[in-house]
């Protein structure tokens, strides 16, 4: 919340101390998260792959692997090969389950891809990276997150 909002909200005393509230709470909100280590709020910024990951998408699940969820996995969460390629098949479950999108990728691509991150220690695309670079891609994921809002 910002401060012009809340002298729009304020009308009379009631509205100005709920206004005030909010704004201190999301103040507060803040600090505490910059306080965080920089890899806890990384992982904070990246908080939408996790979602990603439970539900699965569409279309396009290669791509998300390559650019997103291995780095992510690797980079971000610091996992091992064995535990990020164990979460990248569960994303692929996922999408088959909760979209039908179950055409095969092969668990020897999985490994390399997550191997090569591993080795390279490459970040993950953020949603600025993914809607310049491949915008396709990025309306599946917010398709899958719930639009908008949701990411």
């Amino acid at each position: 919340m910002r401060w012009r909002e809340v002298i729009d909200k304020c009308v009379d005393e009631r509205s100005c101390e709920e206004a005030l509230r909010e704004f201190f709470d999301a103040m507060s909100a803040r600090a505490e998260l910059e306080e965080l280590p920089q890899s806890a709020r990384r992982a904070e910024r990246f908080a939408w792959v996790e979602r990603l990951i439970e539900r699965g998408v569409r279309d396009g699940r290669q791509r998300l692997i390559l650019y997103v969820i291995s780095r992510y996995l690797v980079s971000v969460k610091g996992m091992g090969v064995e535990e990020a390629v164990a979460e990248v098949e569960k994303f692929i479950d996922n999408s088959c389950r909760n979209y039908g999108n179950c055409g095969k990728i092969y668990s020897r691509w999985v490994r390399h891809v997550v191997e090569k991150v591993a080795e390279k220690r490459w970040p993950p695309w953020s949603l600025e990276k993914l809607r310049e670079r491949d915008a396709d891609l990025y309306r599946l994921v917010e398709e899958a997150l719930g639009g908008p809002a949701g990411i």
